[in-house]
């Protein structure tokens, strides 16, 4: 009989979202392509945990925290992969250059065209989220997890080559979670063509295994504590923490 699944990571590809299933010790892992995660947020509760690559909470008049945290740990040339959300006013602009000037009156700062195609998942996600929901369904970022299992240390190599890749894969087999690259490839085939590159899987299972340890109450977050958006959610990225280096109990 198979295993139930009750914790999920979730990274945003083409067309949509791909997400990392498992049971609670990261077991008997399967991945699918869901066009929106609203389905999966409704089943979110004590017994679902979900971690997932999107910002939750966006700036209102001051920077996110976390952020700067985030880019401390992960430093030059990772660093670059934590962009800055925008404020939640400038979802309403529906062009490049009206989001950037909504951004900039608010936050006195534009968005880069990275936040800008990006803005449609933020825009489905922060629809769908209040505080009580985000005790379950809580923001992760890949590389700051693969950090933290590394002792702390950012991956040398892009996620989007094979030395990136191979690196990635041996950091979560370090962690207890049992992968390799054919095993990525093979999982890849069963979805639909052209939507999920190699490193989204990376990804999702790195948010997978963030999500085990908000379950087992081993997480950390980053942030100024209370941090808060205009709708009262908490602007923090969780992780795994460094001194907890296996998934397994």
């Amino acid at each position: 009989m198979a295993k139930a699944s009750n914790l999920h990571g979730v990274d945003g590809c083409n067309g949509g979202w791909v997400v990392a299933d498992s049971d609670a010790n990261v077991e008997d892992v399967s991945f699918r392509f869901v066009p929106s995660v609203e389905p999966l947020f409704r089943q979110a509760g004590p017994e679902r945990v979900i971690a997932i690559d999107i910002p939750i909470g966006l700036p209102k008049s001051e920077p996110r925290v976390c952020d700067i945290v985030a880019r401390q740990i992960l430093r030059r040339p990772r660093s670059s992969s934590v962009f800055s959300p925008p404020a939640r006013q400038a979802l309403q602009g529906d062009t490049f250059p009206e989001a950037f000037r909504i951004n900039l009156k608010q936050l006195n700062i534009g968005i880069s065209k990275q936040t800008f195609f990006i803005m449609p998942k933020i825009r489905e996600v922060d629809a769908l989220m209040d505080r009580q929901r985000q005790r379950y369904v809580r923001e992760a970022h890949p590389e700051v997890t693969f950090a933290q299992l590394n002792g702390g240390r950012a991956m040398l190599h892009n996620k989007k080559t094979f030395a990136g890749r191979r690196e990635r894969i041996t950091i979560l087999k370090k962690a207890g979670v049992e992968i390799s690259e054919e095993w990525l490839s093979e999982k890849r085939s069963s979805l639909p063509p052209g939507a999920v590159a190699l490193d989204d899987l990376l990804d999702a299972m790195a948010c997978l295994v963030t999500a085990r340890h908000i379950r087992m109450g081993c997480s950390r977050s980053l942030g100024r504590a209370g941090q808060e958006d205009g709708k009262g959610l908490l602007m923090e990225i969780v992780t795994c923490d460094r001194t907890f280096r296996t998934i397994h109990t």
